[in-house]
């Protein structure tokens, strides 16, 4: 009898562990991620100075790196990368890049808008688009390669590192890579302007010089 009682006694426990396990577990579980979207919307340069009249230019490619995706990124030791789960852009970055490029030449300084291959062509890739955690601050940096059929007139690229304001979650961040777009196009823009008057420049001289 006193080995029926063990027995009994045994049975009872496993089938309260069967129960109570399952409830703990249930309990234990975390709270799932909540997702926040934002934008980098860079408002227009305020007075643009313009271009020379009659510079005509064609947006071509505007990649991102493979790892610049909706994720924001954040840049750890070294070369370390990784992604703030919790945090994602609402479109991909290089999405706000073309935006505010097309804004800048085209409606800021004025440049015609070719629609052709065989108008001179800017091509970018944005190389980084990044929370710099222990610089407390934000990068960017894009390369761009002005181009027409023959040759590169422009390789340059441009990098642009701010400091993170003081604040807590994602706004500081937004609000320095959204800064950082700004000046980098800005800056974009005047390379672009300048090479592109210095080659007609160029050009109306070599003309003038083979006229009779």
């Amino acid at each position: 009898m006193k080995a029926l009682g063990v027995l009994v006694w045994l049975a009872a426990a496993l089938l309260a562990a069967a129960v109570l396990l399952p409830g703990c577990a249930l309990l234990g579980k975390s709270e799932p991620l909540e997702s926040r979207f934002y934008g980098a919307q860079p408002a227009a340069e305020a007075a643009p100075p313009p271009a020379p009249p009659g510079l005509q230019l064609r947006l071509g490619r505007v990649e991102g790196a493979a790892h610049l995706r909706e994720r924001m990124v954040v840049r750890r030791a070294g070369q370390e990368l990784a992604y703030r789960e919790d945090r994602r852009w609402t479109e991909r970055p290089e999405a706000y890049l073309r935006r505010a490029l097309a804004q800048t030449l085209f409606e800021g300084r004025g440049l015609v808008e070719g629609l052709t291959g065989r108008a001179v062509t800017l091509d970018v890739e944005l190389e980084a688009f990044e929370e710099v955690e222990a610089a407390r601050a934000v990068r960017l940096r894009m390369r761009l390669v002005l181009r027409d059929e023959r040759v590169a007139l422009l390789q340059e690229t441009v990098t642009v590192e701010r400091p993170l304001a003081a604040g807590p979650g994602a706004a500081p961040v937004v609000e320095a890579l959204t800064a950082a777009l700004r000046e980098g196009v800005t800056r974009a823009a005047d390379l672009v302007v300048a090479r592109l008057a210095a080659a007609a420049a160029s050009g109306a001289d070599a003309a003038a010089r083979a006229a009779p």
